[in-house]
């Protein structure tokens, strides 16, 4: 299922995923079948992730039809690597345990975070939430973007608000230097709001933003972006059409290059986008009897189509993506080996640049 459906556009997403939902079979788990189920939840109860497990435990407790309610063990991390490490290491595949995680476990991984000790396509997802990306940079409105990278940004760096390189921004800065551009990532914006400030203020050229984390619609972004400012591109699913006229990354790059992206990075962007637009996924470990998932997949389509769920995702802007349907979402984070090293060996290239502020450079 897709939310939220208030708009032409969801409805018929939330339509066509209910109806392979309906595939589901409908099952009633024993207690006796799944012992002590609890969420292993990658952050605390105030992040996203720890929202989401709150309200949908009790609705994962009823489907599974179990005798006590169901226990939400929170992480001290904030990232959710450390809780990923554990749900990897010491989670038996019975059906008593289900991760909860944020993107950013997927990203970790991708780009070799030395504190990464698990293998995210070894889960099983259940469910996942996901949203959307914009790209926001500095220039001439009326300008194409061919004309704005052979103009404005051809002889002049760009300067992109991240958190660090490699968090969640390395999403725009990747896709910045596919397209042609030359960004500068300029650390210290952990706040999408402080990020836009510093776009107003000439502090930075260009922002990535997650809707979620403002809690507006991509459309009231648009409508309030500082001056000389444009959306290059987005990257997930817009959930509203009136946000239509902002081009997706394919888009942008063939209006760009007059040619498709190809090769090894583009792969490993195309994973890097995914992670980032992934807002959390629920999963259970490798090799857990199919029954068992069943159950866990009926009981997380039960928790996406609560209404209290769904108002939840609604507010946040979030699509939700249960049961069978949510695997795609996983493994569109899960690029090749050749697309990996091609990711590792672009980020160990840039880094000593990127720590004495140059610009980044492509394979």
């Amino acid at each position: 299922m897709t939310f939220p459906s208030t708009t032409r556009r969801g409805c018929l997403k939330g339509l066509a995923l209910l109806g392979a939902g309906s595939a589901i079979p409908a099952l009633s788990a024993k207690a006796a079948d799944i012992p002590d189920a609890h969420l292993l939840l990658g952050g605390t109860m105030t992040s996203i992730q720890g929202q989401f497990g709150e309200l949908a435990a009790g609705v994962i407790s009823r489907t599974l039809g179990l005798d006590a309610p169901l226990e939400i063990t929170p992480d001290i991390g904030q990232d959710g690597v450390r809780a990923a490490n554990l749900f990897d290491a010491n989670s038996a595949p019975d059906g008593s345990t289900a991760l909860i995680a944020p993107g950013s476990v997927l990203l970790a991984s991708l780009t070799g975070d030395p504190r990464v000790h698990y293998d995210f396509a070894r889960w099983t997802p259940l469910l996942t939430a996901h949203t959307t990306t914009v790209v926001i940079a500095r220039a001439e409105l009326h300008k194409t973007l061919r004309s704005r990278l052979k103009g404005f940004f051809h002889d002049h760096p760009v300067r992109l608000a991240v958190s660090r390189p490699t968090g969640t921004e390395l999403d725009a800065l990747l896709g910045l230097t596919l397209l042609g551009l030359r960004p500068i990532p300029v650390s210290g914006f952990a706040r999408t709001e402080d990020a836009l400030d510093a776009l107003a203020n000439n502090q930075v050229d260009a922002v990535q933003l997650l809707p979620y984390t403002l809690g507006v619609p991509v459309e009231d972004i648009l409508a309030k972006l500082p001056p000389d400012t444009v959306p290059l591109y987005h990257t997930g699913d817009l959930s509203d059409t009136s946000a239509d006229s902002i081009p997706n990354f394919l888009e942008a790059y063939q209006q760009a290059r007059h040619r498709p992206p190809e090769g090894a990075l583009y792969r490993a962007w195309q994973a890097v986008s995914a992670s980032t637009y992934t807002a959390l996924t629920v999963a259970l470990p490798m090799l857990t009897p199919p029954d068992l998932v069943k159950s866990w997949q009926k009981a997380c389509w039960d928790a996406a189509v609560d209404p209290t769920v769904r108002h939840w995702a609604e507010k946040h802007h979030f699509m939700l993506a249960a049961g069978d349907n949510a695997a795609p979402f996983l493994s569109r984070a899960t690029p090749d080996i050749g697309a990996i090293l091609a990711l590792r060996r672009w980020i160990a290239m840039n880094t000593p640049r990127w720590r004495i502020g140059q610009e980044t450079r492509p394979i």
